[in-house]
């Protein structure tokens, strides 16, 4: 009888030792999905702001904008350019593989940043007087031409009026 009473003795820690163990697993086991779960959801953010310095190629600052305002253009052109559009309603573009720093017409005099709460006339000035540059923000509503925004539209900010040439049914205009 005595060996009897050592083998259940001696089962009965065990059991307890297995119990304990099994909860400890389980709340490690739920903490770290939940840490993955916070990193991976930090990236997904959508940038709404761009930066233009020299650096910056005319092709990669077109297909930035493009991303965060999926209704508007932006035409890059030389400060000439400008009386040919006044006079003629044409504008012809810098070529797209150039960087700012080798098309612009004045010594650096700072970053243009470009957001969604920005009007579009304080854009176009801001590069004509930091980059000099002429820039018209345009929009699409045909397939066949872009049309440039009047002087009556650069009172709304860039997200304003993405919004209202999406409520008008304009085509995205999707650098390619």
């Amino acid at each position: 009888m005595a060996t009897t009473a050592k083998k259940t003795t001696t089962a009965k820690p065990a059991a307890k030792k297995t119990a304990t163990a099994k909860p400890v697993a389980k709340k490690t086991a739920t903490a770290k999905p939940v840490a993955k779960k916070t990193t991976a959801a930090k990236p997904a953010a959508k940038k709404t702001e761009i930066t233009v310095n020299g650096n910056k190629k005319v092709d990669t600052l077109r297909m930035e904008f493009n991303k965060i305002f999926p209704y508007l253009s932006i035409c890059i052109c030389y400060p000439a350019a400008k009386t040919d559009f006044d006079r003629l309603g044409i504008c012809y573009e810098v070529q797209r593989w150039h960087t700012i720093g080798d098309v612009r017409r004045v010594d650096y005099k700072g970053d243009v940043s470009i957001s969604g709460n920005k009007k579009i006339k304080t854009l176009q000035k801001e590069f004509e007087d930091k980059l000099g540059l002429f820039v018209k923000v345009c929009y699409r509503e045909t397939q066949d031409c872009r049309y440039p925004v009047s002087a009556s539209q650069e009172e709304y900010t860039l997200a304003a009026f993405n919004a209202l040439c999406e409520k008008r049914g304009c085509i995205k205009d999707a650098w390619k």
